[in-house]
């Protein structure tokens, strides 16, 4: 390598680093009497395409905010967001976006009010925003997809940023921090969001990217989010707290073929009686549902599955527990396989 492409890639490498940093202190545009409230980002890798290293790709987060600067009021409009951007130097032109909120719906209202969006740079001190059509649709994690602003599928180049802002109204009180964070095996790995039973009063929004050669399916960030109700007091987490959760263990076996289905056989331990949905997934196919059913208190705790034909080559195979009001989610080790 000679002294000009050494340049260049520490310029390269500089570069995606401003971007991030420009990224996570991106603020939608200014409102005088408060500033958004954000959660935890969250962030897929790439092979640099001049580096060949791995680097950051997208980063993701979503957040809040209230008109009063305050904890709003059941019943107070304010804002829930999202953000995405392309900070990495993809082998590919960019990559397309579709959000997901993913939260407690029926805890909401929602204000004749458009939604808002916008496609700018990273470090653009005075983005611009849209009222445009969007199209929302059910998404894959069984939330509310921004499938397509202004007919057309997002799609971002490096150094570009989509935001959107939903206007929203709480039904009831949300108590954030006072109840369970979506930390699901699903959400960590991006393979999906957690489960909203699971997740207590937070917002995730689920980034599906694709096309840039990621590593997560979904880049996922969530916020807790809080309404402070008329028997509260006024506070942000008032009402006594979350109530504990019995922790869970999960193991399963395996009898699966390349061409003929299987059967997983999946255990969950607790000491209060599982009940919930139970999935098998395979690591190896970009975290594939091959088995799914659902616990309920006579199975005493195990379930036998239904596996689907996996074809042949390497698989790694995963039984994951979402959990219950009463017990936390857990996910078995996985088991590596080869099929013929």
């Amino acid at each position: 390598m000679n002294p000009q492409n050494r340049k260049r890639k520490s310029l390269f490498t500089l570069g995606a680093g401003l971007l991030t940093a420009s990224l996570l202190a991106f603020a939608a545009p200014a409102h005088a009497s408060s500033e958004w409230q954000d959660g935890s980002s969250q962030s897929d890798t790439i092979l640099d395409c001049w580096t060949g290293q791995p680097s950051t790709g997208v980063t993701a987060n979503t957040g809040w905010w209230s008109p009063t600067g305050e904890v709003p009021k059941v019943g107070e409009p304010f804002l829930l967001h999202g953000y995405v951007g392309l900070v990495g130097l993809p082998c590919s032109s960019g990559v397309t976006v579709v959000p997901e909120l993913v939260f407690d719906e029926t805890a909401f209202g929602y204000p004749d009010e458009p939604v808002k969006w916008g496609i700018n740079a990273i470090d653009d001190p005075t983005p611009t925003f849209s009222t445009d059509p969007v199209e929302l649709t059910r998404g894959p994690n069984n939330g509310i997809a921004i499938a397509s602003v202004n007919g057309q599928a997002i799609t971002l180049k490096r150094g570009q940023i989509f935001e959107f802002q939903v206007p929203v109204v709480a039904k009831r009180a949300l108590k954030g921090t006072a109840t369970p964070a979506p930390s699901c095996y699903e959400r960590t790995a991006g393979i999906a969001a957690c489960p909203v039973a699971t997740s207590g009063d937070h917002l995730q929004v689920a980034f599906q990217v694709a096309g840039h050669g990621g590593d997560k399916n979904f880049v996922t960030p969530y916020v807790p989010l809080f309404a402070a109700g008329t028997d509260t007091g006024g506070g942000a987490g008032g009402g006594g707290g979350a109530i504990a959760k019995a922790t869970s263990s999960t193991s399963a076996t395996f009898k699966v073929s390349a061409r003929k289905k299987g059967k997983a056989t999946v255990t969950v331990q607790a000491s209060a009686a599982p009940t919930g949905e139970v999935v098998v997934r395979d690591l190896a196919r970009k975290g594939r549902i091959v088995a799914r059913g659902t616990l309920s208190a006579g199975h005493h705790g195990v379930l036998t599955l239904k596996v689907a034909k996996l074809g042949k080559g390497k698989h790694r195979l995963v039984a994951q527990y979402a959990g219950s009001p009463g017990v936390q989610p857990s996910t078995s080790a996985v088991r590596k396989l080869r099929l013929k």
